[in-house]
């Protein structure tokens, strides 16, 4: 029997998605500065869809004809809705689940269209969101960014606009013939001075100037929080109003389970079947063909007996092929050293089974239940037999860690991933590895991402939920 050793070659580094090193306070600030352009323009946007919307609500109640405009504010409010909860994904903020909203209009009667617009929760929701808080909220968010953004300006300036006076030399102070003080050959923060009841004084005038615009420039630096704290106000609003409700959650929650188990008897299917198909093409043939060798030598055995011994080897060489090929084909299976031994010393195993060199890398620091090792198990030799049939690979590298719940009511996961420096164009494709993996991880909740641009290299990275503790 012969034995091979696990390689450890050195691969090129994994696609940096996958290693994320912790940001600085600074790449953190950054952000916030890079969401800013986008949050403004929403907010901006927001304060006119805003009034449009109040001086069409106040148009409703005022004009004759105000029940027509109230039913068009009723039906388009749902459409403001809907661009509310695109435009909110577009400024990064977490995404609203829409309500299943069918067609207002189409083939239905005139009563039935009034049953389903003015019957509906949401509808109702969406109008007191789009027609008459959000509006609302809009004047009042308005009200701080706005003024932020013209008086952090002006006060950043102040150097330039204080320091030179409009007016020429000399200063003199009049009253007019309605009794109101005209200030002439004055700075702005001469004047500024005067009304805080100090006098001219150069001094404090230099002060002023200074502290104002390092008042503006602290208002610069912080623009981005008060716009990144105003649009978490709009998404509040939008949460509550807009969000599918709890039971409909609930529902999708159960159909996607649903297609996820479906997925997984798909997948247990059709990995049957490929098994099938295998064993009677491979090893089931192999068997066929040495009875039909030992049934030779069987009667060569009298009169010819080396002819006898040539066909009693053929047959063993046979033999071995057939118990080479069942050998590799119960890979597929959970073998025995996972129950014993556990997903780790597995998966070293068939690193070392191995036709190409690979180099396995597995920090499990989180308890992985025996469903999932089979399940991990089978994925992990998918994947790396792909990549040995397929790509034309000369080194694989594969990395099996599981990743802590990234929050106290998250769950941890399981992560595969097997990179080779193969030809790259891996795709999933039906009845096949990669899809087969994809559909078991469908059935597991997990997902299935493959990056394999053309001469590679190849990264697939599964991904399994863990059960909570």
């Amino acid at each position: 029997m012969t034995s091979t050793t696990m390689t450890t070659s050195t691969l090129p580094s994994p696609p940096t998605s996958l290693t994320r090193p912790r940001a600085g306070i600074g790449a953190a600030y950054g952000r916030f500065w890079r969401r800013m352009p986008r949050e403004l323009a929403y907010l901006a946007l927001t304060t006119v869809i805003g009034l449009v919307s109040l001086a069409a609500l106040r148009g409703s109640f005022s004009s004759a004809i105000g029940v027509l405009v109230f039913a068009a504010v009723f039906v388009v409010t749902r459409y403001l809705g809907l661009f509310e909860l695109r435009r909110q994904r577009w400024t990064g903020m977490p995404d609203i689940p829409a309500p299943q909203w069918t067609p207002p209009f189409r083939g239905k009667s005139f009563f039935r269209v009034l049953g389903d617009v003015f019957g509906n929760p949401h509808s109702w929701l969406y109008y007191l969101h789009s027609g008459i808080l959000n509006p609302v909220l809009a004047v009042i968010t308005t009200a701080i960014w706005l003024p932020w953004m013209v008086v952090s300006l002006a006060f950043a300036t102040t150097p330039i606009w204080a320091s030179t006076s409009p007016y020429g030399p000399g200063a003199t102070l009049t009253l007019n013939h309605a009794g109101l003080v005209h200030v002439t050959g004055w700075t702005p923060a001469e004047v500024l001075i005067v009304a805080l009841g100090g006098g001219v004084d150069p001094v404090r005038a230099a002060w002023l100037i200074a502290g104002l615009c390092a008042l503006g420039l602290g208002m610069i630096a912080a623009f981005p929080f008060v716009t990144r704290g105003l649009t978490w106000a709009h998404w509040g609003l939008g949460r509550l109003l807009l969000a599918r409700f709890r039971s409909e959650q609930l529902g999708a929650e159960v159909e996607r389970v649903g297609a996820a188990q479906r997925a997984a008897v798909a997948a247990e299917d059709n990995a049957l079947r490929r098994l099938e198909r295998d064993i009677h093409d491979g090893p089931q043939q192999r068997l066929l063909r040495l009875q039909m060798e030992l049934a030779a030598a069987e009667r060569r055995l009298g009169p010819d007996a080396g002819a006898a011994a040539q066909s009693i080897e053929e047959a063993r060489t046979l033999a071995q092929e057939a118990l080479d090929e069942l050998r590799a084909l119960s890979q597929g299976f959970a073998p025995p050293l996972l129950q014993d031994r556990g997903l780790e010393a597995a998966l070293e195993a068939l690193a070392r089974r191995s036709a190409v060199p690979l180099e396995a890398d597995i920090r499990l620091t989180e308890p992985v239940p025996s469903p999932i090792e089979r399940s991990a198990y089978f994925v992990a030799a998918e994947l790396t037999s792909n990549a040995i049939k397929h790509a034309a690979a000369r080194r694989i590298r594969l990395t099996v860690t599981t990743d802590p719940a990234p929050t106290s009511g998250g769950s941890a996961a399981l992560r595969i991933v097997v990179l080779d420096d193969g030809v790259g164009g891996a795709a999933p494709v039906p009845q096949h590895g990669l899809a087969g993996a994809a559909e078991r991880l469908a059935g597991l909740g997990g997902d299935l991402r493959i990056v394999s641009p053309a001469g590679g290299p190849t990264s697939v990275t599964a991904t399994i939920p863990l059960p909570r503790g």
